[in-house]
């Protein structure tokens, strides 16, 4: 006698799928021995041994999954906290650079010949007006004459040469 789907029914077993228990037919159950002594001892974990406990191992999936999100979430708040010195660091850079321009500025300023002869004024110096230094022409010969203290340009004196 054969057995087709009419004869198997379903019930639900521990992990949510439904078993297929077979329906008991009277020569099932002749050939289907009885067992009357319950297993204990070193017999009973031989007996549970076709199925595995899914416990450890959905344990160290969910720890290693916890454990890359929290290193993750590590990692990104020391590179934010990177990122954010790297601001601050620019924008000190940005201010001493402006500072150096308007430094630049006002030592440009003070190079200009209005405030060179304001400042000599303020300090006492004056132009001297009593003694010209001019190179003139010499009518002579064609070359330039220095006045006293001057030598004109392109002759300057050479030392240790006596020219």
């Amino acid at each position: 006698m054969t057995r087709s789907d009419s004869d198997v029914r379903t019930a639900p077993s521990r992990g949510g799928r439904p078993a297929r228990v077979p329906r008991a037919t009277p020569q099932a159950r002749r050939t289907r021995p009885a067992r009357t002594v319950p297993v204990t001892g070193a017999a009973a974990p031989a007996a549970r041994r076709g199925r595995t406990p899914r416990a450890p191992f959905v344990l160290l999936v969910v720890g290693l999954l916890c454990g890359g999100l929290i290193s993750l979430l590590l990692l990104n708040t020391v590179l934010n906290q990177d990122s954010f010195k790297a601001d601050e660091l620019t924008r000190a850079n940005d201010k001493l650079r402006q500072q150096k321009e308007e430094l630049k500025y006002d030592n440009m300023l003070l190079e200009q010949p209005n405030a060179l002869s304001r400042n000599s004024v303020n300090q006492g110096q004056g132009p001297d007006w009593n003694k010209v230094r001019a190179i003139t022409p010499d009518r002579s010969n064609g070359s330039r004459v220095a006045s006293e203290g001057q030598t004109p340009t392109g002759q300057e004196r050479v030392p240790g040469t006596g020219r």
